[in-house]
């Protein structure tokens, strides 16, 4: 984990259990999940699986509130998903987000429709061949990606895979979300 990654988990970790500051921090990240949704065309009726959800889980919140889907939070750090969990009461939440802890370039839970994968999770290879390998035919799985001067922090997708389409941000670290779909045949 880079500077940036064990910084962003430090502060998140800290934010996680203070309502007002884990509102705050968040707040800037709806229009990127309201890109995303509209991007992947998540509705209600989706199982959702958010991978890299940190001890503010704002995506997953905000994917939840957005849609009406029940989501499921994957988080390696068992610090923050014990944060996770102290966020999601203090967002009265807990009810539509479930969080888990796993590493999801080891294991991902299967049978979801949708994945929305964190700009610090890693390794993106892994988590994308363990994505296709658990997720539903015609599953769609959105990865965010770092602005160009930040590349040399975040893992990258491996080059050659083929993306859908994406949506741009404007945010310092975060560059674009880009749309991926498991084949519904072979």
């Amino acid at each position: 984990m880079g500077i940036i990654q064990r910084s962003v988990s430090t502060l998140e970790k800290y934010m996680g259990g203070i309502p007002l500051a884990a509102s705050l921090y968040s707040r800037p990240y709806k229009k990127v999940v309201e890109k995303e949704v509209h991007l992947a065309g998540i509705k209600a009726t989706d199982r959702v699986l958010n991978i890299g959800c940190g001890a503010v889980p704002f995506t997953a919140v905000y994917l939840a509130r957005l849609t009406g889907a029940m989501v499921l939070a994957q988080d390696r750090d068992p610090g923050a998903v014990a944060k996770a969990l102290i966020c999601l009461r203090n967002f009265r939440m807990q009810d539509r987000v479930e969080v888990l802890e796993g590493d999801s370039a080891c294991f991902v839970p299967g049978g979801f429709d949708v994945a929305v994968v964190a700009l610090q999770a890693a390794p993106k290879a892994a988590i994308l061949n363990n994505l296709l390998a658990a997720m539903n035919p015609g599953a769609r799985m959105v990865f965010r990606l770092p602005a160009p001067q930040f590349v040399k922090y975040y893992d990258i997708l491996p080059q050659g895979v083929a993306t859908l389409a994406e949506v741009r941000h404007n945010m310092q670290t975060l560059d674009a979300s880009v749309l991926l779909e498991k084949p519904r045949h072979g």
